[in-house]
């Protein structure tokens, strides 16, 4: 193996990366290594050769024994063994020592048998017996750097293991000298750097230098390892290219026999997706604290509050695009929206098979889309009207029932990492949007049973009460004079406050939210109704049948009080028609008609326009408006009244 790798970090740290480049505190040199030289002749050319070179002490013994009781009472840094069987078998003797001394064997007549042998018995070098002419440095030298490898990192029996270990690892190593100049780069570093190999070893690891850390941080860092101690920290490097990238990186000292530090390794791991998730998930709390803080101000209204919600996750997850949608009979209402697309803008209206919130009511979860035509939304109906690429949205339910989604998207994809992140948030937003339109729900239910209430104490406290007078005082005439006349306004005033009360009861009951509906014809309600009021000779026309979604015995109370309306004002041989529209369905008369400065008013309760209770209309009204409709008045082709009921909502 050509470069010994060992554990080491891409932004391992240099003398040069603290900046200044004139650091002091420089490691110690390095110390002699200790040796045993075996051979038969301790005076032999190659003893002399290693006593002579620096940087080698070295210890002669004339046998493979005097190797082994030396080496059991002393330590040393590895083994030369001169190679002359068969009165000194060199591999005989490797098979009895430690295998993790480095074992370096010298042989004068060598063969590619021998060196195989050698290797496979895990020598750290297999080394001809150099000639007489051969200098003996290069020799000592061979053999100290062979010994000196194998003893700062592995085993030589071990190395090939290791360094395929380190060769696939997933993490960026490298390792250093003890100046910071890296020796060993894996492939991971290339691929994380950008750096070949070649092109790293020899610099210091301030190519990586991006200028965001300042010197006091290369100062610690130093400071750490040339204590011994294990430097975890991270920080911002950039590749070639440029890119910058957050990296995990772990720097430790190897140190020697003698306590000096030899090399620097480390490990180091790109963990920038890891804090931009992160991130993600820091802002996505941040906008469910400002979603609190929007939901508990009580002096906005309900679209307020949702196009603010809405606006708040847009900016949170930097999308282009948020919606939130009514969905009823198969078709997809925006009630609010953030951003600029032709099809998503507030009141716009889709049919649901040709949008992507026909999937969101489906799951319990929120659907989430990274890239709408890699994950097979290329030729559906919802991605051919919308384009977008990334979606998540959310159902929101309200009393069990799917009543709409909130949802967030743009025209590019996104990763599905960060997606799933916020799906929990957006999952958050479409709950609290179920609670407000509950609540809102709830206060417009409120509402309308306060104002039933106070028409009741209205009636009670004034229309009641003058008949009640009449009543009253008719009777104490009567009793004075016993005129019969007198008794029959006692009569009539009674009747009138029977009617009062039956009429008061219908707007009451009449006003409360529809709780649910069914099917009617539109020809059986108006014939049956007509059968219920007093019409003397007035004439029912039903001009085509159509089904209306509406509560059977509510519907008959607007339909009465229309028909007692047209017969009171329009006369006894009145003419009254009913028919579908193409929102519903209207009633009309042949009568007079209703002035148009009037027909503001006609609906207020108390308006009347002869001996009515002024409630009939009133009655119209709250059904009308319990069913979600609306109703408008205006002329008949004859002349008379028309009312119009819209019941699409």
């Amino acid at each position: 193996m050509t470069e010994q790798p060992a554990v080491a970090a891409a932004s391992c740290s240099s003398r040069d990366g603290v900046g200044s480049g004139d650091r002091t505190g420089a490691p110690a040199s390095q110390s002699p290594l200790s040796i045993v030289y075996v051979a038969t002749d301790p005076d032999d050319s190659v003893s002399k050769r290693l006593s002579d070179a620096d940087g080698l002490a070295v210890e002669t013994v004339d046998s493979a024994q005097a190797a082994l009781d030396y080496l059991e009472a002393h330590r040393v840094d590895g083994v030369v063994c001169r190679h002359a069987p068969p009165t000194l078998d060199g591999l005989a003797l490797l098979s009895r020592l430690d295998s993790t001394l480095p074992v370096v064997l010298v042989a004068a007549d060598g063969s590619e048998r021998l060196a195989s042998d050698a290797i496979a018995a895990g020598v750290a070098d297999y080394v001809p017996l150099p000639d007489d002419g051969d200098p003996g440095s290069a020799f000592a030298e061979r053999v100290r750097s062979r010994i000196r490898a194998a003893r700062d990192c592995l085993p030589a029996g071990h190395l090939e293991g290791i360094e395929a270990a380190v060769e696939h690892a997933a993490d960026a190593i490298v390792v250093t000298d003890a100046d910071g100049t890296i020796e060993y780069a894996n492939p991971a570093f290339e691929d994380l750097t950008g750096y070949t190999r070649q092109e790293a070893i020899g610099h210091t690891p301030r190519i990586l230098k991006s200028g965001r850390q300042d010197d006091a941080y290369y100062e610690e860092l130093w400071d750490a390892i040339l204590s011994g101690d294990v430097w975890n920290e991270e920080i911002l490097n950039e590749t070639k290219d440029g890119r910058r990238y957050i990296a995990h990186q772990t720097i430790a000292p190897i140190l020697g026999d003698d306590g000096d530090i030899r090399k620097f390794v480390g490990i180091q791991r790109d963990v920038t997706e890891k804090r931009r998730l992160e991130t993600q998930v820091q802002q996505a709390n941040e906008a469910l604290d400002r979603l609190y803080d929007s939901s508990a101000a009580t002096d906005n209204d309900i679209e307020t509050k949702i196009q603010r919600v809405l606006e708040m996750g847009a900016d949170a997850f930097d999308y282009p695009l948020a919606y939130a949608t009514r969905i009823e009979d198969d078709t997809q209402e925006i009630i609010a929206a953030v951003g600029d697309h032709e099809h998503i803008q507030t009141g716009a209206t889709d049919p649901l098979c040709r949008t992507y919130c026909r999937r969101t009511i489906e799951r319990d979860e929120p659907l989430v889309v990274g890239d709408a035509i890699e994950e097979g939304w290329a030729g559906d109906p919802a991605f051919e009207r919308f384009g977008l690429r990334c979606y998540v949205g959310a159902r929101v339910v309200v009393d069990g029932d799917v009543v709409g989604t909130v949802c967030f998207g743009g025209e590019k994809p996104r990763d599905r990492i960060v997606l799933e992140i916020q799906q929990s948030t957006v999952k958050t937003l479409a709950k609290w949007l179920g609670y407000e339109l509950r609540h809102h729900r709830y206060e417009r239910r409120l509402r309308r049973q306060n104002e039933r209430l106070e028409t009741v104490a209205s009636v009670v406290s004034h229309d009641l009460r003058n008949p009640l007078n009449v009543a009253r005082g008719s009777l104490e005439l009567a009793r004075e004079t016993g005129d019969d006349d007198t008794f029959g306004r006692v009569a009539d005033a009674h009747d009138r406050m029977e009617s009062i009360i039956d009429d008061t009861l219908a707007l009451v009951r009449g006003g409360a939210l529809v709780e649910g509906t069914s099917p009617v014809s539109l020809a059986t309600v108006a014939e049956r109704c007509w059968q219920h009021v007093d019409t003397a000779d007035a004439t029912l026309s039903v001009d085509d049948d159509t089904t209306i979604e509406a509560d059977p015995d509510r519907i008959d109370h607007a339909f009465e009080n229309l028909f007692a309306n047209s017969v009171t004002h329009a006369g006894p041989d009145v003419t009254v028609r009913v028919g579908p529209t193409a929102d519903g369905f209207y009633v009309e008369d042949d009568g007079p008609g209703i002035p148009e400065a009037e027909r503001e008013q006609i609906f207020e309760q108390g308006y009347t326009g002869g001996n009515g209770t002024g409630l009939g209309l009133a009655i119209v009204a709250a059904v009308t408006n319990a069913h979600g409709w609306s109703v408008s008045v205006t002329e008949s082709d004859d002349g008379g009244a028309r009312f119009e009921f819209d019941t699409s909502g």
